[in-house]
């Protein structure tokens, strides 16, 4: 077997103790080691690239040149020199170490560092991660830079999944072996605040509609000992998308469903939903095996709405639905409508009647579930908006544009299901969208037609 040599080169510096601190120690050996690091990183490409020139088939390849080429890593960012061939019978360019290291002919970036950004992005700020990234690997990246490196990965795992959706349609999949007896699918939406640099007017012109599933199977303890009663999901999967319709996106998340847990053959399945007519509606053509259930969160969230302040007749109303005597609740909401005068109140109080109302069968089977205390009723969901969204995209001033929130977004997705390290690994093509961009692709032409073309040719691999 071949073998090449990583050879670390003792270094001597001779420090003046004058003034000398623990920290400027510290942050010199730091610096030390980083250059180190390239020095051996180049060295060792150099000798694997002769390694190669030595064993390449004679007659095949001709020898050209050398060139050069840029590559960022975890050690900071490197310039090496390889030999470009060219085969004698078809002129076709190659470059041997490039091929035997799996780097694609337009990489400017190894996908350790690739996968890096993406993990501290879908975490914190990108302001965040250039500080971050500066004070524990020495390198100097700027957030947007950092962000447009999120938007390219995003956006191959976005194409990535519908290519997977494709081919669960087409019924180009394999069914989990073991078949859960119950499954639990919930759905909701929530807004972040959009880019607004029209400043048009209007919620919905302001903000990006995210819709939300998650998928599993039980609830169980998340504490092994102890007396704390707290209860994680268990196989749980995660769905975000803000481009599909709302109905694309339920064909989506439950072809995901029947993929991970055979949905369609469990004996029992769910869906939890807020009570928006698009989860009632879009229930029958995508999730027409499962039966419907209103989460109870919802439900008593939008009761306090409805009548503020009035605590005993939250607690009567509760306890009526608790019992499942919906119909009772119903009476009670219409002789409220005829006695109460404010048409504020009046106005709230026929929102929720309505609500109910629509409601009922959800209500009903979510009320007979937390009776029956045989599984386990919806209201996971909430929680999750929270982790999977709130907690990165809202608060702190953020704003986001479609293709920024998308692409965080589907990372995030990712990272959840625990099918980040898989994605680098064993689903996600080598040759990567990581790739060489000129400066007028993000300058003041970058609306013009010629950079368009430009672009594209650069797609196809025409330049560079």
């Amino acid at each position: 077997m071949n073998t090449i040599t990583l050879e670390f080169k003792p270094v001597k510096v001779k420090i003046p103790t004058e003034n000398l601190t623990l920290e400027a120690l510290e942050e010199m050996i730091f610096d030390i080691r980083q250059e180190t690091a390239k020095t051996a990183f180049v060295h060792v490409l150099k000798e694997y690239d002769e390694v190669l020139r030595a064993q390449r088939p004679r007659g095949i390849l001709k020898n050209i040149r050398k060139k050069t080429k840029y590559l960022q890593t975890l050690v900071g960012d490197i310039q090496y020199s390889r030999t470009l061939y060219k085969e004698k019978a078809t002129n076709k360019p190659r470059y041997l170490l490039d091929e035997a290291l799996k780097i694609d002919r337009n990489q400017r970036m190894s996908l350790k560092m690739a996968q890096l950004l993406g993990s501290l992005a879908s975490a914190s700020p990108y302001r965040e991660v250039e500080d971050s990234l500066n004070k524990l690997l020495g390198i100097s990246w700027s957030h947007e830079a950092i962000r447009q490196n999120v938007i390219r990965e995003g956006r191959r795992i976005e194409e990535r999944e519908k290519q997977e959706h494709q081919k669960i349609k087409n019924l180009d999949y394999q069914l989990p072996q073991e078949i859960p007896e119950v499954v639990y699918n919930e759905t909701d939406a929530t807004y972040i605040r959009k880019q607004n640099k029209a400043k048009l007017r209007g919620y919905k012109q302001r903000h990006l509609e995210v819709k939300a599933g998650i998928g599993y199977t039980d609830k169980e303890p998340r504490y092994n000992s102890g007396k704390r009663t707290a209860k994680k999901l268990s196989q749980k999967i995660v769905y975000v998308d803000i481009r599909a319709k709302r109905n694309d996106f339920l064909d989506r998340f439950s072809c995901l469903s029947e993929k991970v847990f055979g949905t369609s053959l469990a004996k029992k399945s769910y869906l939890g939903g807020d009570g928006d007519s698009w989860i009632r509606e879009g229930k029958k053509e995508y999730f027409g095996n499962s039966e419907y259930l209103l989460c109870p969160f919802h439900l008593f969230r939008n009761l306090r709405r409805a009548l503020p302040g009035k605590k005993k007749i939250h607690k009567r109303l509760k306890k009526l639905f608790e019992k499942n005597k919906i119909d009772k609740v119903l009476i009670r909401l219409k002789r409220m409508l005829n006695l109460v005068k404010s048409r504020k109140l009046k106005k709230k109080i026929f929102e929720f009647y309505s609500y109910v109302k629509n409601n009922k069968e959800g209500i009903e089977a979510s009320m007979r579930i937390r009776m029956d205390k045989a599984v386990d009723s919806a209201g996971a969901i909430e929680p999750n908006i929270d982790k999977v969204i709130a907690h990165r995209f809202k608060g702190r001033g953020m704003s986001w544009s479609e293709d920024g929130a998308q692409a965080l977004l589907k990372i995030r997705q990712t990272i959840i299901n625990g099918q980040w390290r898989n994605y680098w690994y064993k689903e996600r093509d080598i040759a990567p969208f990581i790739e060489a961009e000129l400066p007028c692709y993000r300058g003041p032409d970058q609306s013009k037609p010629w950079v368009g073309v430009l672009h594209e040719l650069c797609r196809a691999r025409q330049l560079f």
